[in-house]
């Protein structure tokens, strides 16, 4: 079973993700901060990462890029998704690895698509440490 994080302060939309991606047989953990979810993601290990741009605190690439630094969590494919479709996100996105950038509010078969994607593109899935996401922009 495919194991995801949400990691957005949308409460509401990670738990109408979380219920859909459930249904669809993903194993959902979810965080509301990207500071709270540090320990989780080296603690769970999860084979993708949806993560929110715009949050408090430590935004969605800052996140990434302490996950890059760290062994335990290097190479996670990371799903960026934003309400704020701009140039420089998704340059942003591009640069950090991302293993692709979602506009929100996005179709749930697109985002199962997307999901099952960016796992199936991580080589090493399901080993401690794995390589860097191949970056791709979905328009």
């Amino acid at each position: 079973m495919t194991k995801v994080m949400i990691v957005d302060d949308d409460r509401a939309l990670t738990v109408a993700l979380s219920v859909r991606l459930k249904a669809e047989g993903f194993d959902v953990r979810t965080s509301h901060s990207a500071h709270d979810a540090v320990a989780r993601v080296l603690h769970e290990k999860p084979d993708v990462i949806l993560l929110d741009v715009d949050m408090p605190s430590y935004t969605g690439p800052e996140f990434h890029q302490f996950l890059q630094l760290t062994e335990r969590a290097r190479g996670i494919p990371v799903v960026y998704m934003t309400g704020h479709d701009t140039e420089g996100n998704r340059r942003t996105a591009v640069e950090q690895g991302a293993a692709t950038f979602l506009t929100k509010p996005f179709e749930i078969p697109h985002l199962l698509s997307v999901l099952r994607e960016a796992v199936r593109r991580s080589p090493c899935r399901g080993v401690d440490t794995v390589p860097a996401a191949d970056a791709i922009v979905v328009g």
